[in-house]
């Protein structure tokens, strides 16, 4: 088996206890953590990651999305957090659905990081947690969001209409999910599926 905690140019490590002065980082970027959560953009403090940890310990996954060590930089460097959430515990696990986030650090944005590290989350979260659907939401006023969701081959369910007040007006809450059926037919190969010229499939099997 494949190692499960890295994809093509990025790795997968546990949120730890001295991770707090990373976590805060998105706290502090206001234009970053208006795109994240619905609240006002005010001055936040050290008790907020503390916080982001006790939330993401209670999650079925939760990583910090790292850049691998390389010839210049001997550590990897940690860019973001992806989660699983389990929407309905302890009773609803029968309905294997689970709620997807992501962040990314400003620098790093709009270098696909996002799109291969919710890319990943999907493969452990149908491959190896049994799930069958995945779900996100998305604020309406955060295009790069919507289109990395749509990319990844998500399907709108629905909105919430006028539920989040930024930058003078309110806007839509976008409720986006896939299920496993679909995750397979755009992501894995079948027994006799599609190949390449070199004989090989086009997408993994799964």
């Amino acid at each position: 088996m494949a190692n499960t905690l890295k994809s093509e140019r990025l790795v997968y490590r546990a949120i730890e206890d001295n991770d707090d002065s990373f976590l805060l980082r998105f706290h502090q970027d206001p234009e970053t953590f208006v795109n994240y959560t619905p609240f006002l953009p005010s001055p936040q403090g050290a008790k907020m990651a503390a916080w982001d940890r006790e939330n993401y310990a209670s999650c079925m996954l939760a990583a910090i999305v790292c850049i691998p060590p390389s010839a210049e930089a001997k550590e990897s460097t940690p860019i973001g957090v992806v989660s699983m959430k389990d929407p309905n515990p302890p009773f609803g696990r029968h309905t294997r659905l689970a709620k997807f986030g992501i962040m990314i650090l400003r620098d790093y944005q709009g270098q696909g990081y996002g799109t291969e590290a919710v890319k990943w989350a999907l493969d452990w979260g149908f491959k190896h947690a049994a799930l069958h659907k995945i779900s996100t939401m998305v604020y309406e006023h955060n295009p790069p969001s919507i289109k990395m969701c749509e990319k990844l081959g998500f399907k709108l369910d629905g909105r919430l209409r006028h539920e989040t007040f930024y930058d003078g007006r309110f806007w839509d809450d976008l409720i986006y999910s896939m299920l496993e059926h679909e995750w397979r037919d755009k992501y894995c190969a079948a027994a006799n599926g599609v190949h390449d010229v070199n004989g090989h499939h086009e997408k993994p099997l799964c």
